[in-house]
């Protein structure tokens, strides 16, 4: 999931300079409207990936209480709702943004389509386990960036083609994969499964640093070219 979140950052960062670029954005408030619901969902993301860790910390190290554990499922299932929503607005944004970069939406389509789309995959995942650690950390970047590039060879504007066939089973190839090595229930680790646990939690902490120096670009780009009172009343609009 650390992953995903860090890449779909990077992705954005790529583009961002040129969405802001490609029109008068300052008096384009729907375009700054959906740029600023993106980077505030990303933080979001973030900033309940790091409270998932704490909590997956305690269940590995045996600290862990049924409170503990209510507490993770719960806050999975949101972040799973989430990144649902995330992919929603990336999809529902995808004509607004083609008409400034047509590249953006063929660069995320990998992660962003509704049924093949990693995004998607990941939703489903926690449906299957919350307390694997193919559901917590899902795929490795390497693994992730092999996909796309897999993917974008099919991606249309509006989407993943029909003939999806070579990126479908890559997916596949690649959650078999991390299924043969996972932790089915971080609860019940052993020792030495407890030390590779720690070390995935290491590196999903470095991407969500990453991914938290993405979103800080980004929103410090958008303010730059909206000026701070509109983004001031961005936020008073989008945050609760």
């Amino acid at each position: 999931m650390f992953g995903l979140i860090s890449t779909l950052a990077e992705i954005l960062s790529s583009h961002w300079g040129r969405l802001l670029d490609g029109r008068q954005i300052s008096r384009d408030a729907k375009v700054a409207r959906h740029l600023v619901r993106m980077v505030v969902a990303l933080q979001d993301l973030c900033v309940r990936g790091e409270q998932l860790l704490v909590l997956a910390e305690k269940l590995v190290d045996g600290e862990g209480t049924p409170e503990t554990s209510a507490e993770f499922t719960g806050m999975l299932g949101r972040q799973a709702r989430e990144v649902a929503d995330l992919r929603s607005l990336l999809d529902d944004s995808k004509d607004l943004m083609a008409t400034i970069d047509a590249q953006l939406y063929l660069d995320l389509a990998p992660m962003a389509d509704q049924k093949s789309g990693l995004l998607t995959r990941w939703g489903r995942q926690v449906s299957l386990s919350e307390f694997s650690t193919t559901t917590l950390f899902f795929l490795p970047v390497d693994d992730l960036t092999r996909l796309l590039e897999a993917g974008r060879a099919s991606a249309r504007p509006d989407g993943l083609g029909v003939d999806r066939t070579a990126y479908v089973a890559a997916v596949a190839d690649s959650i078999r994969h991390t299924r043969a090595r996972e932790v089915r229930d971080i609860r019940l680790a052993t020792q030495s499964a407890r030390d590779q646990v720690r070390g995935e939690i290491a590196a999903a902490r470095a991407d969500l640093a990453r991914a938290k120096d993405c979103c800080s670009t980004l929103r410090e780009a958008t303010e730059t070219a909206v000026g701070p009172e509109a983004m001031a009343r961005l936020r008073r609009t989008l945050l609760p």
